[in-house]
């Protein structure tokens, strides 16, 4: 029999007890304090159960004998019905025995019968309400946390700072080919597969994650896959803090992110190391297998720079993309074509049997890329130089081969570009000595081996002392002294220049100055060249001035000698040039009538001076058109108001020659070779002397 009170808005408690005294009592405590509660009864065990499970009921209370059947039975067979409604239990005695026994089985609290009144009661089914509520809550966030777990891609970890186990989830495991029984939830399952060179830096990253508050896990390392590869994986994390701030747990997830590392964002190319990786599995297998060959093409795109420089990155970026999709082209689908940055692209040709097939793929190539590119509405060209390096049996590592192949595209491109190289051995001896050089030359700079000789200038109506040019010396401790023409172009692609350049400044105003002060009658200027690696930075103007300004020496008695090669290849460097020139330096342009455009840059740059190459004097009386090209270039530089020099007067008949057609200033081994300071010291000194005179 089921008896019940009006429906109201209270929680609907279900009282489950076959002594009717009993509803009656707890009606009664109920009324006495107008509770909102409504009371329902069921007299039996079978009653109670199938009120429960009809649903509605906040509130069980269950009397721990019901009949023959027992309470405890009651909760055994609730749980495994899958019910969650909060039961408490009634007892007619205080028996602590039985009251641990209850809650064990389910309960969430107990009642002594004749013990409690209306306020008890009202707190003990209030205290069950809540409990239910905050256990539904949690469930609800377990089964979240779960479904998360199980449908997130990454994989999670939890593990309670300090000891040796953790917790891995099933997708955790999945990212390194594992079942979740195949790998063991400890530190050690974790830490051995990360890679012997990223372990260091990853459990570095979780102790200042663990001691400092504000910073979370963020790591990338290496991981051995199952299948015996390794994986790179994004590591996140943070820590869970007790009130004092002590890091007690940390968590967070495992991401595979080989893929976006393997790409090149722009291009979607390989990139350097998914290319490593499987120029490393071609090594391997050319090694099991000796009829297995495959080939390595490093290629350098010419414009590139021009195209960047000119028409924005935009346009550089989309000239890179056009690339990328010819270079595709002219590949085989088996073949893996990378970018590795810039403009530098590599290939590697699977399976390359035939001798002369990788020289066919990069003929092609560099037909491909020099074709034309639409890139909004400019037209514009660019080239390549390849190089390329057949497997042999020497080879070790992936990037041993692609050394040699970077080797072989550099002789490509001083072979004049757009050409193709192959690699052997005599190259690579060259790069080691030239190797070596570098290092020696680094080494140079650093200890002071260099040295400045000074080359006069003189004018050429009575030899009188008109300057000098500074020239760099190098005195190597076993080959002795090195001309630049042996160290400065290595110098120049390394870009060691830029101090030897700076420390040449500093040497030769140090010495102008001091000249101009012990022989005020003569005030020789000095001249200084100035290379495109130098100039091509901003503040490099700058630079220099602060460096005259120094030593006391007027702007005018510098002459900075620049190709013409610079100011075309080097955009910064006619700004820098132009500051120099409105500072008082005087700015030379070297080598004139080598270059291919010099007359148009007489108009552009801010030149004051020009010296003629010395392949011009060299050819004077030799009965061709030498003079009368001389002749030309004296009569351009005087209307256009520059002064004019000639370089490399050997010979008496050479001096005459260009005393007649008006050139001002003469520099040769006829007057002086290049001399140590002390020594053009000395000769200053001799002339100066005969002034007095």
């Amino acid at each position: 029999m089921l008896c019940s009170k009006p429906v109201t808005a209270g929680p609907r408690v279900l009282l489950v007890d076959d002594d009717a005294f009993a509803h009656r009592v707890v009606t009664l405590l109920l009324e006495e304090v107008h509770s909102p509660i409504v009371l329902e009864w069921a007299p039996s065990f079978d009653a109670g159960l199938t009120r429960l499970l009809a649903g509605g009921v906040d509130v069980c209370l269950l009397d721990f004998q019901l009949g023959e059947r027992s309470g405890l039975e009651f909760l055994e067979v609730l749980a495994a019905s899958g019910l969650k409604t909060p039961v408490v239990m009634m007892t007619a005695q205080a028996d602590h025995a039985l009251d641990v026994d209850a809650m064990r089985a389910g309960a969430v609290d107990f009642l002594v019968k004749g013990e409690f009144g209306a306020a008890v009661l009202e707190r003990v089914v209030r205290y069950a309400l809540e409990r239910s509520r905050t256990l539904e809550k949690l469930r609800e966030s377990e089964e979240r946390y779960s479904l998360a777990i199980s449908g997130a891609n990454d994989g999670i970890w939890d593990w309670k700072i300090g000891e040796h186990a953790l917790f891995l989830s099933a997708r955790w495991k999945q990212i390194l080919g594992f079942e979740p029984h195949e790998l063991s939830d400890t530190i050690d399952a974790w830490f051995t597969r990360v890679h012997g060179e990223d372990l260091p830096r990853l459990k570095a990253e979780i102790d200042v994650s663990v001691a400092e508050r504000a910073r979370h896990l963020d790591c990338e390392v290496r991981m051995l896959h199952r299948d015996g590869n390794w994986r790179w994986v994004q590591v996140r994390g943070a820590a869970v803090r007790d009130r004092t701030g002590r890091a007690t747990r940390m968590a967070g997830s495992l991401s595979d992110v080989t893929s976006s590392r393997s790409r090149d964002p722009l291009t979607g190319l390989a990139n350097r190391v998914l290319y490593l990786d499987r120029l490393e599995h071609a090594l391997v297998r050319a090694r099991r297998d000796p009829q297995y060959r495959f080939a390595v093409l490093f290629l350098d795109c010419d414009r590139f720079k021009v195209v960047n420089d000119s028409l924005g990155h935009t346009a550089g970026d989309e000239l890179l993309v056009s690339i990328a999709r010819r270079l595709e082209k002219c590949t085989r689908e088996v073949d893996t074509v990378a970018r590795f940055g810039g403009d530098e692209f590599a290939i590697l040709l699977d399976d390359a049997r035939e001798p002369d097939g990788a020289s066919r793929v990069a003929e092609r190539i560099i037909e491909e890329v020099g074709r034309p590119y639409e890139l909004g509405h400019h037209q514009v060209f660019s080239g390549a130089s390849v190089g390329i390096a057949l497997f042999r049996a020497g080879y070790q590592r992936p990037e041993e081969v692609l050394r040699d192949a970077d080797i072989a595209m550099y002789r490509a491109k001083q072979a004049g570009r757009g050409r193709v190289a192959l690699f052997d051995e005599q190259m690579h001896t060259r790069a080691m000595t030239m190797l070596q050089l570098e290092s020696d030359l680094r080494r140079a700079v650093a200890t002071n081996q260099l040295v400045v000789h000074y080359q006069p200038i003189v004018n050429a109506s009575d030899q009188s002392p008109w300057g000098f040019e500074a020239l760099v010396r190098w005195n190597h401790p076993s080959r002795g002294l090195v001309p630049p023409d042996d160290f400065i172009p290595l110098a120049e692609e390394t870009g060691v220049v830029v101090a030897i350049d700076l420390w040449v400044l500093e040497q030769a105003c140090a010495a102008a100055a001091q000249w101009r002060r012990d022989f005020p009658k003569l005030l020789p200027t000095v001249s200084v060249n100035a290379s495109g690696r130098q100039l091509d930075r901003p503040g490099a103007a700058q630079a220099v001035l602060d460096v005259v300004a120094r030593h006391h020496l007027p702007p005018s008695a510098l002459h900075l000698e620049v190709t013409e090669t610079v100011v075309m290849n080097h955009p910064q460097a006619v700004a820098n040039l132009s500051q120099l020139r409105a500072g008082g330096v005087h700015v030379v342009m070297d080598d004139f009538g080598t270059g291919y455009s010099s007359l148009a840059n007489l108009h552009r740059l801010p030149f004051s001076s020009l010296k003629i190459d010395r392949s011009f004097v060299k050819r004077l009386g030799s009965g061709d058109d030498a003079l009368e090209l001389i002749r030309a270039i004296v009569t351009l530089g005087r209307g256009l108001k520059l002064e004019v020099a000639a370089e490399g007067v050997e010979r008496a008949s050479q001096l005459e020659a260009l005393q007649g057609v008006g050139c001002k200033l003469l520099q040769g081994f006829l007057f002086s070779k290049a001399v140590p300071a002390a020594e053009a010291t000395a000769w200053l000194g001799a002339r100066a002397a005969r002034v007095a005179r």
